[in-house]
């Protein structure tokens, strides 16, 4: 009798050292001390955005939190942005942040950081031109980024770029965008991937920094009229995927998309909307996936439902297929 050959996402729980197959996306904006460390205590890898925090200090101050909080394995998202090698050198060496998730990059530098500290890397792609730049790196785990996303997405939907990218590859690969519930973790599993990185969902759950105000208006909307989502082009090779609404068709009407994604500053200006009580309807990226929501619920909830919606549809016996005449 032939072995049995692993499938993919037992080597991404032993590499990553988690019990599920689920990967908490860094979200930029949208993560804290408070989401990774529940993610994580949870059987999944939480991932704190660092961009948000803008220096080593208070990256750190973030992590130190974390650590309190579990002593499970999390990860920092350093994004592709002016400084970052400089910022992984620094929590690699002075912080003894062992795991990185790097957005569309991956260094000679930080190839010999891995080597000197045995850091464990996962790298985020949202085209295979970016792939391309990074696949003779020792890479952990590859993070395929579709369109389906909220951030930091090209043209490629999540299945384009596993088709695309995965004869390629030799590590564990995740599929990111629009991910949502079990039969999203069934569907990437039997298509060979090794699990599934979740943005969106985690944006919206209990734990998050998103103001509770705003969840209620999301949840409650969408209760009546589901809601759907557009991408906007920010700049030549990036596009952002936000809620429609009202804001957003305005700020598409005046162009301030292309103008506040062209200068750091009025991105984070924008983004500290999220972190206040609203009474109004703000701009506010989300995946394609939001239409699911139907309940603001636990990290440790949302991770249960999706393992048992898993197992409940593993259980399920497929019919035979008959010859093809």
């Amino acid at each position: 009798m032939t072995p049995a050959i692993p499938h993919p996402s037992n080597a991404l729980c032993s590499r990553l050292n988690i019990s599920l197959p689920i990967v908490q996306g860094g979200m930029t904006f949208g993560s804290d001390a408070r989401l990774v460390a529940a993610v994580s205590e949870a059987g999944g890898l939480g991932t704190l955005g660092a961009f948000h925090y803008r220096t080593y200090d208070k990256v750190m101050e973030e992590v130190e939190k974390i650590r309190a909080a579990t002593d499970k394995p999390f990860a920092v998202n350093v994004p592709f942005f002016e400084d970052n090698f400089e910022l992984v050198e620094a929590l690699a060496t002075r912080g003894g942040v062992k795991t990185f998730a790097l957005g569309g990059w991956f260094s000679e530098e930080v190839e010999a950081l891995k080597r000197e500290h045995s850091l464990t890397i996962l790298v985020s792609v949202n085209s295979p031109t970016v792939a391309r730049m990074v696949e003779e790196r020792p890479i952990d785990v590859l993070i395929v980024q579709g369109n389906e996303s909220g951030g930091a997405n090209s043209h490629f939907t999540t299945r384009q770029l596993f088709d695309l990218i995965s004869p390629t590859i030799d590590a564990p690969i995740l599929l990111a965008g629009g991910q949502w519930d079990g039969a999203d973790l069934m569907q990437a599993l039997q298509l060979g991937a090794a699990g599934i990185q979740l943005g969106t969902r985690f944006f919206f759950c209990a734990e998050s920094p998103l103001d509770a105000s705003i969840k209620e208006r999301i949840l409650n909307f969408n209760s009546k009229r589901p809601l759907t989502t557009s991408l906007a082009s920010v700049s030549s090779t990036l596009n952002m995927r936000f809620i429609q609404n009202k804001p957003f068709s305005q700020a598409q009407t005046t162009g301030l998309i292309q103008e506040v994604f062209q200068d750091k500053e009025k991105v984070f200006a924008l983004s500290e909307a999220f972190y206040q009580e609203q009474d109004k309807p703000i701009l506010l990226y989300a995946g394609a996936a939001i239409y699911r929501l139907k309940a603001i619920q636990s990290v440790a909830d949302i991770l249960g439902e999706i393992a048992g919606e898993y197992r409940a549809l593993a259980d399920l016996q497929a019919p035979q297929l008959g010859p093809v005449k």
